[in-house]
């Protein structure tokens, strides 16, 4: 093919512009994004399942994919693809489009997203219009490579990809504990608001502080200079009154109108924050709703 040579050459440019050394300060260079993504990739092993039944393709990508430090597994079949990605975690998972009819690869692009919520997933679109790509983003793909490609830009487009789906992941979980919820009691860390039973809450800050140090501890006795250094940051004894009347504060506010009191005095020890009443749930029983235990995954592969 014409377009060969050309290819050849570029990879190769590319090549050694990744391997080749550049000191960044001394030199007062910025490194263009593709480098910066090439160079994460050396940094850490990124582990990578390929389903590409065509031997040209699999050798060229596990050759690029490899030199680039990535772990590539390969399989042969759609359920073993299944399988793995289920019971081992990747970081990337590669699929070819001809290996399937092209209903099929949707449905095992979507069972893949559905077991690797943080998986980047890469689609090898040879001969798909742009129809049958835009079902296969919507089905969850992160990428539709056309051919021929780059095999050194798939490497660093497979690295930025991947960060870009942990970096999500890691806010997603740091967005997880930004709410606290102990019983009946709620505690949204990032508007610094407090309610039980839906109720709203008026604190302080430094209300809202001593009363999400308890929740921390709930069921846990602690003591007077213990909050003094988690809330007040101080371990001087002379404060510890000042304790005595936030608590006293806090508890006109979160235990007053509820017959259940959380903020409980141990005497010659602290404190200690109990866990409240869970809400019942809008079954009205307090039970979680019957779920059923049929493997979603397999009965979808035996469908299929």
């Amino acid at each position: 093919m014409a377009y060969t040579g050309l290819f050849t050459r570029v990879e190769s440019r590319i090549a050694r512009l990744v391997q080749a050394p550049v000191n960044v300060r001394s030199q007062n260079r910025v490194l263009p994004d593709f480098l910066l993504g090439a160079r994460a990739i050396s940094e850490v092993l990124l582990k990578v399942l390929t389903f590409l039944p065509r031997n040209d393709l699999q050798r060229r990508v596990a050759k690029a994919l490899s030199s680039a430090q990535f772990v590539v597994e390969t399989v042969t079949s759609a359920r073993e693809c299944l399988q793995l990605t289920r019971f081992a975690p990747y970081e990337g998972v590669l699929v070819d489009s001809d290996s399937l009819i092209f209903g099929d690869i949707v449905l095992l692009v979507k069972m893949l997203r559905q077991e690797n919520a943080d998986a980047s997933l890469f689609v090898f679109a040879r001969y798909l219009d742009l129809e049958q790509r835009l079902q296969l983003f919507e089905a969850g793909v992160d990428d539709c490579v056309r051919e021929p490609f780059f095999a050194s830009e798939l490497a660093v487009r497979l690295a930025l990809s991947i960060r870009l789906r942990q970096a999500a992941a890691d806010l997603a979980a740091a967005n997880c504990v930004n709410v606290l919820r102990s019983g009946d009691l709620e505690l949204d860390l990032v508007r610094r608001r407090a309610a039980r039973l839906g109720k709203s809450i008026d604190l302080r800050p430094k209300e809202f502080l001593l009363l999400e140090y308890l929740v921390r501890n709930v069921n846990r006795p602690v003591t007077r200079t213990m909050i003094l250094e988690h809330v007040w940051n101080s371990s001087f004894e002379g404060l510890t009154n000042v304790v005595d009347v936030y608590i006293s504060a806090l508890r006109s506010k979160v235990d007053r109108d509820f017959p259940q009191k959380l903020i409980q005095t141990n005497r010659g020890i602290g404190y200690t924050f109990t866990c409240g009443a869970v809400p019942p749930t809008p079954n009205g029983h307090g039970k979680r709703p019957p779920q059923s235990n049929v493997d979603p995954l397999f009965s979808q592969i035996r469908r299929a």
